[in-house]
């Protein structure tokens, strides 16, 4: 995945709704910018932006994450991409649909797309670099929430497993609500994530 693209810097932008926090992302790529998730306060998540924008990535589909995306497509002119599984209950059209395993070339930048659903049907997690933009698969010291529609812990849980064995030293997690964290620290003290299984020996 890293090959020849090298990971952008990753700007996030908190952005509030109804008093309610939740995080909006610029990936200043080389080529121009990239926006993650479009909640609330437009205006703020276009300030943010400092080169033209190449694309709208939408995590997943919920009202916290989605309800600003119009009024930024209306300001870029920038193409969506979003997962059908959520884009479709969200009444979300004219998009690019994300596929599991799917890598993107963008603005110079190469995204790798995981589809991690579990605290919804449509979440996707965005691997750039070595960092990965999770929605809201995990939060600081704990996870998404699965007490809701469309959620399971048990595909919450197989998500998790999915994203974990990317994680390096280096990386980070940047989450739709909270602080950016550092997995390995995660990986240390978040009681909701699962234990990580080493890989077997090696047979001689």
């Amino acid at each position: 995945m890293q090959s020849e693209y090298q990971a952008s810097h990753i700007e996030q932008v908190p952005v509030t709704m109804g008093g309610f926090g939740v995080n909006a992302y610029i990936i200043h790529a080389s080529g121009g910018d990239i926006i993650v998730d479009a909640g609330a306060e437009p205006e703020k998540i276009l300030a943010a932006v400092k080169e033209p924008v190449a694309a709208i990535l939408i995590t997943h589909g919920h009202a916290d994450h989605i309800s600003a995306l119009e009024d930024i497509r209306g300001a870029t002119q920038a193409p969506v991409h979003m997962h059908p599984d959520d884009a479709e209950p969200a009444g979300i059209k004219d998009y690019e649909p994300f596929q599991d395993g799917q890598d993107l070339v963008i603005a110079g930048e190469m995204i790798h797309v995981i589809h991690t659903p579990g605290h919804c049907p449509g979440s996707v997690t965005l691997v750039v670099g070595h960092d990965q933009i999770v929605g809201d698969l995990i939060m600081p010291g704990s996870v998404g929430r699965t007490d809701i529609g469309g959620a399971k812990w048990e595909d919450l849980e197989v998500s998790i497993r999915k994203v974990m064995p990317l994680w390096t030293e280096s990386t980070r997690l940047y989450a739709g609500h909270g602080d950016v964290m550092h997995a390995f620290s995660e990986m240390k003290t978040n009681p909701y994530l699962p234990p990580v299984i080493p890989d077997p020996p090696e047979k001689v």
